[in-house]
Parts: structure tokens; C-alpha cells; sequence
């Protein structure tokens, strides 16, 4: 989808894994470049958003030869909402839909983007996002309409803040595996014995 802008999250220190969560490699690449690839596959219009730890995963994405835009959120400490705000104010295409995405979603695969992709084109909602099983969340990806909703966040607000606003004209996709991100050490112990490829993420 040509025209569709993908923004990717990836400005926090990972202060509660203890190492940078972007650069966690599993199944052979780190975090960041599974999602990079992934939404580069879905269109060509991928920016990341960059805070702590930014000349390393830059170096990463170099030597993989990515090479979507990078931005650099100054105020990435204060949270998600900031980094969200910073990713879409670099939008030079102001009437186009944006996917947001995180660094640290190992399930997200292109099958999962476009299915939401393809809804939103059919049906032309407001929002689509992902449904966990009663929790909605990211990957999400919003209508021009939308978009100063987005540069309206602060903080460590995230895209949830605002939805029971558009709560009649938001459509989901089921993620299960959406709840399974990479945030404690925990979590990286049993990214090994992950084996996404053999699950069916519909």
C-alpha cells in the first residue's frame, strides 16, 4: 500500500530488560529488523522513531541494509506519546493513513499487516486495531482523520487513551499473541523457546 505511512516505535531504554529490547535477536535477527523488514515488505513509507540507545540500533539497521527514515524523539523519556507525536509530525503526506508499530512484538508478522491493511481498504474505518482478546492495541493503524488525535498525545499516553471515542467506527483483527511483547528478562527467556512460525496467527 503505497500511500500507507508506517511509523515504528522504538525510542525506550528498556530499563526493566536491562539491555536494549530493540536489539534482542531471535531466530537468527534482532528485534528491530524483524519489524523493519515486515513493514517494509507493506510499504515503502517506514519511519522509526529513535530515543535511547539510537547510534546502536541505527548501526544495526545499516548493516542490514534497512533503510527506512529515521527520527530522533528528544523527549523520549517521557514516554510513548511522545515518541507517537514526534513519528507523525515527520509525516510530510498529511492526508495519509498511518500504521503504528512497536519494536518489541515479536508475532507481528506481514500477514497480520496486511489483513489490517485490506480491512481498512474495504471498509474505510476511522481505526483498526488489534484485538488481544478483549484488549486493543498495537499494531493499530489510523485514518487521515485521526491524525490530530495523535499529535495531541503526551506523555506516556498511547493510541488507547482516545479510542472509546471512535469506539463506532473501529475495526479490529484477532492477535492473540499480541500480549506476548518483550519487556523483563522473563520475557527474553521465553522468546527461545518461541516457535512462531509454527503457530497460525489469524
Amino acid at each position: 500500500m503505497e500511500s500507507l505511512e508506517i511509523i515504528i516505535l522504538a525510542a525506550g531504554s528498556s530499563s526493566r530488560l536491562g539491555q536494549p529490547k530493540q536489539l534482542v535477536v531471535y531466530q537468527g535477527k534482532t528485534l528491530i529488523e524483524h519489524i523493519v523488514s515486515n513493514a517494509l515488505i507493506v510499504s515503502p513509507n517506514v519511519t522509526v522513531v529513535l530515543g535511547s540507545h539510537a547510534k546502536n540500533i541505527e548501526w544495526v539497521l545499516n548493516q542490514a541494509q534497512l533503510f527506512p527514515k529515521i527520527v530522533y524523539n528528544s523527549d523520549w523519556k517521557q514516554g510513548m506519546g511522545s515518541s507517537i507525536k514526534t513519528g507523525v509530525s515527520s509525516l510530510a503526506n498529511k492526508q495519509a493513513p498511518i500504521m503504528i508499530l512497536l519494536s518489541d512484538q515479536p508475532a507481528v508478522q506481514t500477514n497480520l499487516l496486511w489483513q489490517m491493511i485490506h480491512l481498512y481498504q474495504e471498509k474505510k474505518p476511522e481505526i483498526v486495531a488489534c484485538d488481544y482478546g478483549g484488549k486493543l492495541g498495537v499494531p493499530m493503524l489510523f485514518s487521515p482523520q485521526v491524525r490530530h488525535e495523535l499529535l495531541m498525545l503526551s506523555g506516556d499516553q498511547g493510541a488507547r487513551s482516545f479510542l472509546q471515542h471512535y469506539s463506532d467506527t473501529t475495526l479490529t483483527v484477532p492477535f492473540a499473541l499480541g500480549v506476548w511483547d518483550i519487556d523483563t528478562p522473563k520475557d527474553m527467556a521465553e522468546l527461545v523457546n518461541k516457535k512462531l512460525d509454527k503457530l497460525q496467527i489469524r
